[in-house]
């Protein structure tokens, strides 16, 4: 019973149920004890000896004694007992009540008694109907009020642990979507009005996320001015370059080659910075198309291929049969390439990497794997490796060129089309990094 809902709801039922059952049991021990006979019985031996008492009053002092003795009686108790004189009307005026039990085929019992002044009445005695099953004493009465409470406090306890519950689970969700990336959730709308403590607490959820959605707009927008802002500097330093190196080699030429290398390697940074953006980027919409996965992984292979040194084994691809797949081309190829150029860094490079393809109708899910041979991630890491610059402490991303963005692009790719990529190591050395893609329904 891990469900918040199912906690409150059993709770508070089966403490109203048990209070309910200890309640009535406890009623009916008493009752028992201080009934000597049932309550039917000596309701009707009480309207004998009222109908008893009535008639000697008729017989003592004629119809006002009747009357008198009447209205001595209890009116609850009076409504079982009616005298009709010799024009058939009821000596108290309740003739149109008495039609009403004689219309409803009420059971009664009439008897013929005579006044002190010879005067004839008719006395009407009402059977007393027995209680309902459901308000009689004993075992069954018992057990049908605890049913009814039961029933009763089960509808209570369903709405109330809802009203509880069902908020509580639309701010889980959007914790999630949060998570996940979609800074734009709220749970306002769906928590609606409340002015309790959960209604406050949805209010400073949505809070929390507006500000978290302005300070990634802001970190993006400075990233952003920044990485544009280094490329006009970075072009003047080529063009620097190009005339330095036109002027002849000269007692510099190293120290030029050196800047020229850090000069690719900056710019190599903020076309990757940029390329982060772009991707997460919410203005930016996803491109899809239909298109084969399987052709566009050969294409990929068949371009890195050509980059790897002659002699070297490169990536191991073996092509599959078409896999069609639907969404944005594009950025599912720059996610690959970048698992690839990424493995081909850090691998053998006499053992080069492998790429897979694999699709299932069973499983409808698609993935697409990238293993290495190199000396692969810590463990404690391997989740780490897809946040933006994020690079592992040993000698995995150090010396490499690397800054730490290629994985995090990829993940951010994999995401926007609804898929899963992670990482574990091989056990014989190496990393091997999956993304699970959604199988198009066809």
């Amino acid at each position: 019973m891990h469900s918040l809902f199912w906690k409150i709801f059993l709770t508070m039922w089966l403490s109203i149920v048990g209070f309910s059952a200890a309640i009535g049991m406890l009623n009916d021990t008493l009752a028992r004890k201080q009934w000597a006979e049932l309550p039917q019985e000596s309701f009707e031996r009480g309207l004998y000896r009222i109908s008893q008492r009535a008639q000697q009053a008729l017989l003592d002092e004629g119809s006002r004694g009747l009357r008198d003795e009447l209205l001595n009686v209890p009116r609850m108790t009076r409504s079982h007992i009616y005298v009709v004189d010799r024009n058939n009307r009821e000596v108290l005026g309740r003739d149109r009540a008495l039609e009403r039990l004689v219309e409803q085929g009420a059971g009664m019992d009439s008897e013929g008694v005579r006044g002190a002044d010879g005067e004839t009445f008719t006395m009407y005695t009402v059977n007393r109907t027995p209680p309902r099953p459901i308000m009689a004493p004993g075992p069954q009465g018992t057990a049908l009020r605890l049913a009814a409470a039961a029933l009763i406090s089960a509808v209570i306890s369903f709405f109330l642990a809802r009203s509880l519950a069902t908020p509580l689970e639309h701010m889980r969700q959007a914790s999630r979507e949060i998570a996940a990336g979609e800074l734009s959730t709220r749970v306002g709308p769906k928590v609606g009005k409340r002015q309790d403590e959960i209604g406050q607490l949805a209010a400073d959820f949505d809070e929390m996320a507006t500000r978290l959605q302005a300070m990634q707009v802001a970190n993006q927008r400075l990233l952003q001015d920044v990485s544009h802002e280094l490329r006009s500097p970075l072009a003047r330093l080529s063009v620097a370059l190009e005339i330095a190196r036109k002027k002849g080699p000269g007692p510099v030429a190293s120290e030029i080659e050196r800047i020229a290398l850090e000069s690719e390697r900056l710019e190599t940074l903020v076309n990757d910075v940029l390329g982060l953006l772009r991707e997460t980027s919410e203005s930016v919409r996803k491109l899809d198309e239909d298109f084969d996965l399987a052709e566009m992984l050969s294409d990929l292979v068949d371009i890195v291929n050509y980059e790897v040194p002659e002699g070297k084994p490169g990536i191991s691809w073996q092509p599959s049969g078409p896999v069609p797949f639907r969404g944005d081309r594009e950025l599912l190829w720059r996610a690959a390439e970048n698992l690839v150029r990424n493995a081909l860094r850090h691998t053998d490079p006499d053992r080069g990497i492998e790429v897979g393809l694999k699709s299932s109708r069973r499983k409808p899910r698609i993935d697409i794997i990238v293993r290495d041979f190199g000396p692969g991630v810590p463990e404690a890491e391997l989740e780490k490796i897809f946040e933006p610059f994020y690079r592992v402490q040993e000698s995995r991303d150090r010396g490499s060129g690397g800054h730490g963005l290629g994985l995090s692009i990829a993940a951010t790719a994999v995401r926007r089309h609804g898929g899963e990529i992670n990482a574990r190591n091989a056990a014989d050395d190496g990393l091997i990094v999956r993304i699970s893609l959604p199988q198009p329904v066809t």
